[in-house]
């Protein structure tokens, strides 16, 4: 692939940042989390609706910019580099992208414009009580001309905040459905969760939740390929926030280690110090470049599997590698509230984790090269 960027994503990259920069600095940052405890920065979210940052994968249909996987990619990577009190990464990819692609004119009519305007915030449950994020723990059974939903998921991203809820579901039958639940439909119960981060979370339980057949995402007989479809974007979503967090924790340490001075001479030029910084280094730039690979494939409409197994590895153990190091030549500095590296350490540690960490990445990539080998 062609690792430059186009006009256009050089464009939405510089908006992004000159936004986010201006507005998601660690004095806003701080206040914010002193006085809203579910951490979420409205006026920046409308900021950055008005810069038509939230449409950018909404089709032009729907008041959006019709971008697609990549260019998404780009906007997280800058969110994850000002770690932006907002819930893009729940909203743009794990609610507005699978709508877009599974919904029905009617679903995307009713969603996707609001999305672009920053006035509906979509998300999906995709964290499972038992870990395997393609095995739903939501039941689904017909009910007449409905469906009826029952069961809990735990850790949904933005569920606080969340206007809509994608939720994966197991039919009797054996067959896997998505589901539109409205946060405020009967039977919906949101409970909070605190997170590594601060910005909570919500357990999701549905307790004979009634949905009609138009609240159902995606043909019913393909409601397994739309799960595992999601879960590949939401990976290499979350894998660009954790390239752009990574790349501003190694670019603070390389700003703190060149000032920091000890034997007067800054400490950047002793050895085992730039050894460590270029070893983070290396880490970042892995971690961004298997991401853009993975999401380029994604758009492309390519196989991924592979690509996308790899990508998380890198930013789950890569991602890790990096904020430690930072954190560990920043010194008692790296530890202290006061000072930004801490968001991005936390923000780090809860990525690794989100649907599945180095080892779940191996373990899949191992079992992909048993099926088919080790090329394609």
């Amino acid at each position: 692939m062609d690792f430059d960027l186009t006009d256009e994503q050089q464009a939405t990259v510089e908006a992004a940042s000159k936004l986010l920069g201006d507005r998601s600095t660690p004095e806003a940052l701080r206040e914010l989390e002193q006085r809203d405890d579910l951490r979420f920065d409205r006026d920046l979210w409308a900021a950055m609706a008005g810069a038509g940052l939230l449409g950018i994968a909404v089709p032009v249909e729907h008041g959006g910019a019709g971008q697609g996987v990549l260019e998404l990619a780009l906007l997280l990577e800058e969110v994850g580099r000002r770690t932006a009190p907002v819930p893009a990464l729940a909203a743009l990819a794990l609610g507005g992208l699978p709508i877009a692609r599974w919904g029905t004119p009617d679903q995307q009519a009713a969603v996707l414009p609001g999305l672009a305007e920053g006035t509906v915030v979509p998300t999906a449950a995709l964290v499972q009580p038992f870990g395997d994020p393609l095995t739903p723990s939501v039941a689904a059974r017909r009910d007449g001309d409905g469906w009826v939903l029952d069961g809990a998921c735990t850790n949904v991203p933005a569920g606080l905040v969340a206007d809509l809820v994608i939720v994966p579901a197991a039919t009797g039958d054996g067959e896997t459905c998505l589901f539109l639940v409205p946060a405020d439909a009967e039977g919906v119960g949101r409970e909070r969760q605190d997170t590594t981060t601060g910005t909570p979370e919500a357990r999701l339980t549905l307790d004979g939740v009634r949905l009609g057949t138009g609240d159902v995402l995606g043909p019913v007989d393909e409601g397994a390929t739309a799960l595992r479809w999601l879960v590949d974007h939401a990976t290499v979503a979350a894998c660009a926030v954790m390239a752009g967090a990574a790349a501003e924790a190694i670019r603070l340490t390389g700003e703190y280690t060149s000032q920091r001075e000890q034997f007067g001479r800054p400490i950047a030029t002793f050895q085992a110090v730039g050894q460590r910084a270029a070893d983070a280094y290396v880490d970042t730039q892995a971690t961004r470049l298997t991401m853009l690979q993975a999401a380029w494939r994604l758009g492309a409409g390519m196989p991924a599997d592979r690509e996308v197994a790899v990508a998380k590895y890198f930013a789950a153990a890569g991602g890790q590698r990096v904020v430690h190091a930072a954190a560990h030549l920043h010194g008692g500095v790296g530890v202290d509230r006061d000072y930004p590296l801490h968001r991005y350490f936390l923000l780090a540690k809860q990525l690794e984790l989100f649907l599945g960490g180095a080892s779940r990445q191996l373990l899949r990539l191992g079992a992909v090269l048993a099926a088919e080998g080790p090329t394609r």
